[in-house]
């Protein structure tokens, strides 16, 4: 093993450096390269620091942890003082290089283009880093600044890249570049104060971090998880501020959207009760369920209703994108974050009402027209008793179901944001004015109106559909699986919960018992969907459940104090938080 007294020959410069580009491979590519790693590891220079630092790792030293005498020996004369400087100057030049040849790549310096950024700085850093300015101290405040400028363009970039999309390669991309932003800088650090027990400290104490899970192959998939969790997430984060009422207005308006919500819904839930009479079976009665659903979440949405459960996967990335309002994250302003939880929570209250009135109260008007013999009556005695019996918590096996319909809303979500983010990204809407297949069919005019029609409704159609066939499918899996597998929606159980207690006669506890458990599917629908998304933000954003358990306790305390300004608007709301603050 290198001695202490040999240290102050090592060459540094891969260890200043750290990042390499062979190591810019895909995803499998680079599992495969981790597992090879962990079975024949790699074997460094033997003169180069970084062997030095892995040798102290394998065999455990006291020295894991830099001391001043290993940096007292790398710097013990003048000698190996200028190596240390010359490998130093070297990695600033070919870090900053690196992040000069992503500022200036084409394709990025179009989406600056696109969204007003100004990408100067870019140019500017690449002038810092010829040999003199890169050899000259001066320079060094001169670099520093450039280096904000060119890491707040990717902040920029990565705020506004809703507006034109982004991709998992783009997201690897810009953190990996604010990975060499942030080392150039420290390495900066180092060189205005050579001697500087702090920062030699801090960037031997990284480095031993990195060399130590560079081969691990969970959190190298985890760190994948977490980049494709951003980039599902983060297009929905932004379509879900439509889903928050900010004023009373709003909240009248969510209402009167939930009503309609509901209408709709109580016809197709008719609907499907019909197709239950056609005695189907399998595929086919999967096929037609599936249809039934998607066509009555499309119309919905296209008539101006919502249906509340849907939104709870929009909403929960909103709440992240305000916790990490800074993208830097960190937990941000936690009275506002509570203000928007308030808002949040009343809103899908007020929608889930709207649904579950009109779904039920519309059913029972449909169900007595039936009934006094306009039409022959599909709902017999034992279709209700069936019908109600399926609300039931437990007996009916409800709650495990509404459970299932949540991670469906969830995905669903998550389906319509990617899809929205494609569209975008892949610049969609120019390809198919500019296509020249279509020119020779469309005019313009209409070339355009079809780009305009898939930039705003690809997500929309792509999200209800997948819903539709994820409900309408999912007692398939019954087949497959060790048990029964079934769906239950809080609008689709409102509607025939109205069915079956106009058709037949139950007593009121019974029917008071089957209302509160409609309303409990609701609760689970919507408590399942934001949960699993909410989860999904935060992996997004390496924020951990433990970093949110003072912000949690708040929400409980403040819910506990003021529990009908989360169901209610009231123009007092924000006047309570400030008091509780």
């Amino acid at each position: 093993m290198t001695n202490i007294i040999e240290v102050s020959r090592l060459e540094l410069y891969s260890f200043f450096v750290k990042y390499s580009i062979l190591d810019n491979y895909g995803f499998t590519a680079g599992a495969i390269h981790r597992v090879f790693r962990k079975l024949i590891p790699r074997v460094g220079a033997e003169n180069s620091f970084e062997s030095y630092l892995v040798s102290l790792i394998s065999k455990k030293e006291d020295a894991i942890v830099p001391s001043q005498k290993i940096i007292k020996h790398l710097l013990n004369n003048s000698k190996s003082r200028q190596s240390v400087t010359n490998d130093l100057d070297k990695a600033i030049k070919v870090l900053s290089l690196k992040v000069v040849s992503f500022g200036l790549d084409h394709e990025i310096q179009k989406l600056f283009y696109k969204l007003g950024i100004d990408s100067s700085c870019y140019d500017k850093l690449a002038v810092l880093t010829t040999v003199d300015q890169v050899s000259d101290k001066r320079s060094d405040s001169n670099l520093e600044a450039a280096l904000d400028e060119v890491n707040q363009t990717i902040i920029d970039l990565r705020n506004k890249k809703h507006l034109v999309g982004t991709s998992l390669h783009l997201t690897v991309l810009t953190k990996r570049v604010l990975e060499h932003l942030k080392r150039t800088k420290d390495l900066v650090m180092l060189r205005s104060d050579l001697d500087s027990v702090d920062n030699w400290e801090r960037i031997l104490s990284e480095y031993i971090l990195f060399i130590g899970s560079r081969n691990s192959l969970r959190k190298y998939i985890g760190s994948h998880i977490d980049l494709l969790a951003l980039e599902i997430v983060e297009h929905t984060s932004n379509k879900g501020e439509k889903y928050v009422a900010d004023d009373f207005i709003e909240y009248k308006r969510f209402f009167r959207k939930g009503l309609i919500g509901g209408a709709i819904i109580a016809f197709f839930a008719l609907f499907k009760i019909l197709l239950d009479a056609q005695g189907l079976t399998g595929f086919s009665l999967a096929l037609s369920y599936s249809i039934n659903y998607g066509l009555c979440f499309i119309i919905v949405q296209y008539i101006g209703g919502t249906i509340a459960t849907k939104q709870p996967a929009m909403t929960a990335s909103t709440i992240i994108k305000h916790i990490d309002r800074d993208n830097d994250l960190q937990i941000d302003a936690k009275q506002n974050i509570i203000l928007l939880l308030r808002k949040v929570f009343r809103s899908q209250f007020i929608s889930l009402l709207g649904n579950f009135i009109m779904a039920f109260s519309l059913a029972c008007v449909i169900a007595y027209i039936i009934r006094i013999g306009i039409v022959i009556n599909p709902i017999s005695s034992d279709k209700s008793n069936y019908l109600l019996n399926q609300v039931f918590p437990f007996d009916g096996g409800a709650m495990f179901y509404a459970a299932v319909a949540g991670i469906f809303l969830s995905l669903a979500g998550l389906i319509s944001g990617y899809v929205d983010n494609k569209i975008l990204a892949s610049n969609m809407t120019n390809r198919i004015i500019h296509n020249p297949s279509l020119q020779k069919l469309l005019s313009k005019k209409h070339r355009e109106l079809t780009a305009i029609f898939v930039k705003k409704n690809s997500g929309i159609i792509a999200g209800n559909i997948s819903l539709g066939f994820l409900l309408g499918s999912a007692f398939l899996l019954s087949s497959i699986l060790p048990f029964s597998l079934d769906i239950r929606h809080i609008a689709f159980s409102s509607s025939n919960l109205g069915y079956a207690v106009i058709n037949s006669s139950f007593d009121f506890v019974t029917i008071l018992i089957a209302i509160a458990s409609v309303l409990l599917i609701g609760l689970v629908n919507l408590s399942v969907s934001f949960t699993i998304t909410f989860l999904l933000a935060l992996k997004s954003r390496s924020i951990s459940l433990s970093d949110l358990g003072a912000l949690f306790r708040m929400s409980i305390k403040d819910f506990v104090k003021h529990p009908l300004h989360y169901l209610i608007y009231r123009s007092n709301n924000s006047m309570s938080i400030k008091q509780n603050s």
